[in-house]
């Protein structure tokens, strides 16, 4: 190949490369551009409705594609329903939805919902205790579903002490004599029954040890003896024994007057005379606090999309609150948040900040930003000045080996300085398009 032939061929892979650099840049131009396209494919918003039973529209709410489905159902209120019990929510053909399935279309779902159980029975059977003068002694009484024994009704109630006769049991009145009950029968109804005694031996010890249960204003409320042989425990005494109802107090047992204060007795203490107690409380825990904050939300002055309470005593913040509530999309805007109305314009909320009382927030935009594809555009100005530096800077070292060669060898070599120049210029030509690159 010629030496013309050689300088001919270098420009033209010069030329070549200079082609192949924009096309380069339009590929990863490209490639970018798909990889923005995926990018926000993966981010498609469904949206789930949530219809009442008769198929009334409560609320649509939208999420990311693949969101599970407990965030679209965050907040929603299901109506409800007398004599029914809400269970969550399903497909129309019924199918239940679970918490964590994924929704990746748009779908429809109904509250569902199953009959409340009834209340339990609060008939009562009650056992009437009489002495022998047809005077009362004391009522107890129990559920009928509980189907208690005569046994439980009877415990710890005294018959009166009568002298020369022994407590046997207790019986219902006949013209015949009364009739013993049976201890193991299942009372069925509201009963009378009357002590039963029969003659006590003669040998037979008759003392007896008496405890008095009294109220806490000194009144009588029962009194119970037992035979001091049958070393009988205090716990036996107090059976049925019923303590007066105090409000915001909590019976605790049976005490012992002191100057110190009531103390205790030992339900297993034997009882070893007649003794007088008196009964102790504690109070009565306070209930738990249902004062809920409520937070509403709205997409204009009067346009409510949906409330959202918690208890107060759980201090609860915002950011719960607004989880799962979808702002009104408005053509040119972005929603920014949830802010409070004022007359110098919407206040936004922090999402830190817990709700402390019942909150009106509103949703809060901003414009959305106009197209900004000029902004990669570069300048010609600044473009032109550095394209005459280089240009300037490559002519300056053609132009100074050129008269170095001249002076020193004549025209003659002119061409091989030209040729060293060409070279000079692809070398610099390939390093601005691999630094482009």
């Amino acid at each position: 190949m010629s030496f013309s032939k050689k300088i001919i061929a270098g420009v033209a892979a010069v030329a070549t490369l200079a082609a192949l650099a924009p096309a380069v840049a339009m590929a990863e131009g490209d490639q970018s551009q798909n990889s923005a396209v995926s990018a926000q494919s993966d981010s498609t918003i469904v949206n789930v409705s949530f219809y009442a039973a008769n198929g009334t529209l409560l609320q649509s709410t939208g999420w990311p594609k693949g969101t599970a489905f407990s965030m679209f159902a965050l907040g929603i209120q299901a109506p409800t329903i007398e004599g029914k019990t809400f269970t969550g929510w399903t497909y129309s053909e019924g199918t239940p939805l679970k918490d964590d399935e994924p929704v990746n279309a748009d779908i429809a779902v109904y509250a569902s919902y199953k009959d409340t159980p009834a209340q339990d029975d609060t008939t009562q059977n009650t056992v009437s205790f009489y002495n022998t003068k047809n005077e009362l002694i004391q009522t107890v009484s129990y559920y009928a579903k509980d189907q208690v024994k005569f046994s439980t009704y009877a415990a710890g109630i005294q018959a009166p002490t009568v002298e020369g006769k022994t407590f046997t049991g207790w019986g219902f009145a006949s013209n015949d004599g009364d009739i013993a009950v049976d201890p193991d029968t299942v009372v069925t109804g509201n009963w009378a029954v009357y002590p039963m005694y029969k003659d006590t031996p003669a040998s037979e010890d008759k003392t007896l040890n008496t405890v008095s249960f009294y109220n806490t204003k000194n009144e009588l409320i029962q009194t119970v003896s037992y035979y001091n042989k049958d070393h009988v425990k205090f716990s036996q005494y107090a059976l049925g024994i019923q303590a007066p109802a105090v409000e915001g107090k909590i019976f605790t047992g049976w005490g012992f007057a002191s100057n110190d204060g009531d103390v205790p007795v030992d339900p297993d203490a034997e009882v070893t005379g007649n003794w007088a107690v008196y009964a102790m409380y504690k109070d009565a825990p306070t209930e738990d606090d249902t004062t809920q904050n409520v937070v509403s939300f709205y997409a204009g002055t009067d346009q409510l999309i949906q409330t959202v309470g918690y208890y107060a005593k759980d201090h609860v913040k915002f950011s719960q609150y607004a989880l799962g509530i979808q702002a009104p999309a408005v053509e040119g805007k972005i929603f920014t948040g949830w802010g409070f109305a004022s007359n110098d314009g919407d206040v936004a909320v922090d999402p830190d900040a817990e709700v402390t009382g019942n909150w009106a927030v509103y949703a809060m935009y901003k414009d959305a930003p106009t197209d900004d594809s000029k902004k990669d555009d570069i300048k010609p100005a600044d473009t032109t000045k550095k394209n005459d530096t280089k240009g300037n800077t490559k002519k300056t070292v053609a132009q100074k080996i050129k008269k170095a060669v001249l002076g020193n060898t004549g025209a003659t070599v002119g061409g091989v300085a030209v040729f060293a120049v060409l070279a000079l210029l692809g070398f610099a030509g390939i390093t601005v398009l691999r630094k482009r690159a």
